[in-house]
């Protein structure tokens, strides 16, 4: 089986790097506290993109063979990979001439082929945009806090960590790659991957992802979310993550963690909380005697202290949270409601991804394609949160003495859409001119109809 897609470690997090300027004393009032327009973060990150796109040093480690990109073609690495983030989802040869309308292959008098695009890209390893990502997220919390704008909710990162399946073309390759999967009452089959976002829910981008076959979600976790936890982190998990050693693996390494429970299915002693009249107990969380034996092969303790909680649905319904976050004067009752409904921001991310992305509509039927198409999506999530981070805010605090129920935010799908209209000019167009294009794109975004976001 081939390794999964994955990022690469983010040690820079276990650093104490960055500036916190987030530090809010009640979650109602969790907003910035400056009105900002036209950063220089922004052309910088745009310009350090570019820097690492345009390096020998980048193509000579993401193409697959020795010989690739050593001749002058219509596609160099950078214009092969500025025409695979472009125009996603549309047939390849309307691709093509799109990005030659756009100047895409310079003074290239003539347009390449489809077949053109196709064998280029068979040079490209697509872990280069995993690189790419990457390196975008360590840029932006290495340098936009000096901006003040990457939050965090009383020094704390939330990350919303989840699993959801993608619909893979029917091949023989994708059969040995991914799962396949019998239709219930039916006797047709359908091909799955499974896509893992680890979701920073407050500055609103994908950390780290994975794409492998369907298996558990904490295999996911384990294998890959794990490596980039520090101690400034808070991940918040679903019920399907209620597991010994998931909780485990947390105490060792220091990340705090939100987990809703089954009220039957998860740990005994839920069943006897349930039947309390308290509402907030800290207890010993031991391992089970048939889970002791593997908890002790693996380094883990035999037993954790945790902190349950009850909370009333408006629907009547009671949910019980489990947490590391053991101080119940600091983190009251309404604090772990309020983080867990954060949750609910990577579940936006995989709707994103899937409908306005449209990354199940493949330009491939080949496996190394198609995790192309999907690497590239996941950077074109972390770019446009980037690059549209400060207009945001500044849309937001427009008008701030007038009063109203809902404030302007940047409208996700114009974006995506404006950011494929200029990527020509971001990464292969005159460098000079660079503040000169990100000066348009942010008016054109600025007065393109938004929707209204609640505060």
């Amino acid at each position: 089986m081939e390794s999964p897609i994955r990022l690469a470690r983010f040690d820079f997090l276990r650093t104490p790097l960055y500036i916190d300027n987030q530090n809010v004393d009640t979650i109602k009032e969790f907003t910035f506290n400056k009105k900002f327009s036209r950063t220089p973060a922004t052309t910088l990150f745009v310009r350090e993109m570019r820097n690492y796109l345009e390096a020998t040093k980048t193509m000579m480690a993401f193409r697959m063979h020795d010989t690739d990109f050593t001749r002058e073609r219509y596609y160099t690495f950078p214009r092969l990979v500025t025409s695979i983030l472009k125009d996603h989802g549309r047939p390849t040869q309307t691709r093509v001439i799109r990005f030659f309308q756009d100047g895409g292959f310079g003074k290239q008098e003539k347009c390449a082929t489809a077949s053109a695009f196709n064998q280029a890209r068979a040079k490209l390893d697509p872990a280069f945009f995993e690189s790419w990502a990457d390196l975008a997220v360590h840029y932006y919390y290495a340098n936009f806090p000096k901006e003040e704008l990457v939050a965090t909710w009383r020094g704390h990162y939330l990350w919303g960590i989840d699993c959801s399946t993608v619909i893979m073309p029917d091949t023989t390759e994708t059969r040995k790659t991914f799962s396949v999967i019998n239709n219930s009452g039916a006797p047709s089959e359908t091909i799955y991957g499974q896509i893992s976002f680890s979701y920073d829910l407050l500055n609103d981008r994908p950390v780290s992802f994975c794409l492998d076959k369907r298996i558990s979600e904490k295999d996911y976790l384990i294998n890959t979310h794990f490596m980039h936890m520090s101690g400034s982190v808070i991940a918040i998990y679903d019920r399907l993550y209620a597991d010994y050693e998931v909780i485990a693996r947390h105490a060792l390494t220091d990340a705090d963690f939100v987990i809703r429970c089954k009220t039957t299915t998860s740990f005994k002693i839920v069943d006897k909380f349930m039947q309390s009249k308290e509402n907030d107990w800290v207890v010993w969380l031991p391992a089970s005697w048939g889970n002791k034996p593997r908890m002790k092969k693996l380094g883990l303790p035999s037993r954790v202290k945790v902190r349950f909680v009850k909370i009333l649905l408006d629907s009547g319904e009671i949910e019980v949270i489990v947490t590391s976050l053991l101080d119940q004067n600091k983190y009251t009752i309404s604090d772990l409601a309020w983080l867990y409904s954060k949750r609910w921001g990577v579940e936006t991310s995989f709707m994103r991804f899937k409908r306005q992305l449209d990354v199940e509509c493949f330009s491939s039927r080949k496996v190394q394609n198609i995790k192309q198409d999907i690497a590239a999506g996941i950077f074109l999530l972390v770019f446009e949160a980037i690059l549209n981070r400060a207009q945001d805010i500044d849309m937001a605090f427009q008008d701030p003495y007038k009063p109203r129920k809902r404030e302007y935010r940047v409208n996700k799908s114009g974006a995506y859409a404006m950011i494929s209209d200029h990527l020509v000019c971001f990464f292969l167009g005159d460098k000079r001119r660079l503040l000169e294009f990100l000066d348009l794109y942010r008016y054109k975004i600025t007065f393109y109809k938004g929707y209204l976001c609640k505060r």
